[in-house]
Parts: structure tokens; sequence; C-alpha cells
């Protein structure tokens, strides 16, 4: 397919456009890629009452390529609603597909970008996410999460704080925000509780009561666990992070007969 220049404004431009020239963008890239709702060639029918995927795949330089569009706009400069095309989601396509053929990310513009099987199988299991990121500096990594972690207010974790007093066994609780690169998400709030020994038996049960009294407070999800001493994560925890609730004095001999 020839290139051709089009006048078609697409703010996914100049996510490419930084990628192609700074290293330290490309980890925003395919996360931003991985969230698009692409425009491909194709149509879906219908097998048994099971929707089937059916795309038109196009030779560029001899080879046979899965071209996909960042917008409808894009898509229709170059194909000029002479063909049937799918909206479908980045994370979807993935799945529906088969990793061994490369795609081309809108073809037929002057910026365009071939995404080669070992990305498209990276994109897949997150591997490219947690490789890139490892890539950006201590104060990039510092600012991406910093930009997308939402704080709880304070008065919600006085709540909070209150609620877990009523379970005697708590003696600390150490709120955080846990990041997964290979995801590709944002990251979540986390609260792990330190316990006294003698519930380990029963710990499941009380976390499942904690986990829905805290999420009633809470105005979104709180991931909460019980942590365990032996884990590195643990002791990053408990090394770094100051608890937000502590169990009082009165409270200590409180639990002791419980």
């Amino acid at each position: 397919m020839k290139k051709i220049k089009k006048n078609v404004v697409d703010p996914f431009d100049e996510v490419l456009l930084a990628a192609t020239k700074d290293p330290m963008k490309r980890y925003h890239f395919y996360k931003a890629f991985l969230e698009l709702e692409l425009v491909v060639l194709g149509n879906v029918t219908s097998d048994q009452g099971e929707p089937v995927l059916n795309l038109k795949y196009i030779e560029v330089k001899n080879e046979m390529v899965l071209p996909v569009y960042s917008s409808w706009q894009k898509f229709d400069s170059i194909f000029q609603s002479n063909y049937t095309y799918v909206k479908i989601k980045t994370r979807e396509l993935l799945q529906s597909v088969e990793s061994h053929t490369a795609w081309v990310l809108n073809p037929g513009f002057d910026l365009s970008k071939k995404i080669i099987p070992e990305e498209l199988e990276t994109l897949r299991d997150g591997r490219i996410f947690d490789y890139f990121f490892n890539q950006l500096t201590p104060a990039l990594k510092e600012q991406l999460l910093a930009e997308q972690i939402v704080d709880i207010p304070k008065t919600v974790v006085e709540s909070i704080s209150e609620c877990l007093r009523t379970y005697p066994s708590i003696s600390r609780a150490y709120l955080t925000n846990i990041y997964n690169p290979m995801t590709g998400e944002r990251p979540f709030s986390f609260i792990g509780l330190e316990v006294d020994e003698h519930v380990n038996e029963t710990s499941a049960g009380l976390l499942a009561k904690i986990f829905q009294s805290v999420n009633q407070i809470a105005p979104a999800r709180i991931e909460l666990a019980i942590l365990d001493q032996s884990l590195p994560l643990t002791q990053s925890i408990v090394s770094h992070i100051a608890p937000f609730y502590e169990r009082t004095s009165v409270d200590d001999l409180h639990s002791m007969f419980h």
C-alpha cells in the first residue's frame, strides 16, 4: 500500500510520534495502544449463535499483514466506505487472532508502524509493559505513578480506621498503592493487615468480613490482604510505610480474650 498524506486529525499520532523520537515514551505508546478501539477490515458473522470475527489481510512489501487503524476517520479516508469494517478494542483483538502475523498501524499514512509478532505476543501477556517500564528513569517512574494514583480522602481513611477498630485481632494496617506494569492498568489501592497469630486458621473468613466493611466506606474498590511476614512485599511495606492504623494498648489487652 502506497503511503499518502491524509489531512486527518488523530490525537494518537502525537503518541506514536513521541515514541518514535524518544525511547522513554514507548511505554506510554504501548499502554495507550492497548486501550484503543481499533478499526479493522472485515465483518462479524454467527456460527451456532457464537460471533465469528472475519478479518481481511493485505499485502505490504510482499508480506501479508493485518491493517489496523486508530480511528474510523483514518480508515474511511483510505477505503472510502467501500469495505466493511469492525470496531474492536486492542485487548480483544489480541485475544481473537493468532500473533504470528504482523499488524500495521495506520497503513497508507506517513506516520504508521509495523507491529511484529514478537510485539503482539508480549502485548498479549504484558511482558512488553514490564520491559519498557523498567527502561524508565526513577524520576519518570515516580511521575507516571503519581499521575495515575487516586488518593483516598483523609476522612475516608479515618472512617476505615474506625471500622478496623471493631476487629480486635488487627494490630496494624498499612495503606499503599500496588502497580503491576505487566497489566498496563492503573495502580490499585491496597491495605495490608497485621493480625494476631491465633487468628490464622480463620483468616479467610475474617478477611472477607473486613473487605466488605471497608469497601462499603471507600469511594473506589480497595484490595486487602493479611500480610505474610515471610514475603518480600510485606517487608517492603512495613519498612517504608507508616501504618495508618495501630491498635491501642487498651485494645491489646482486650484482644487477649478473643
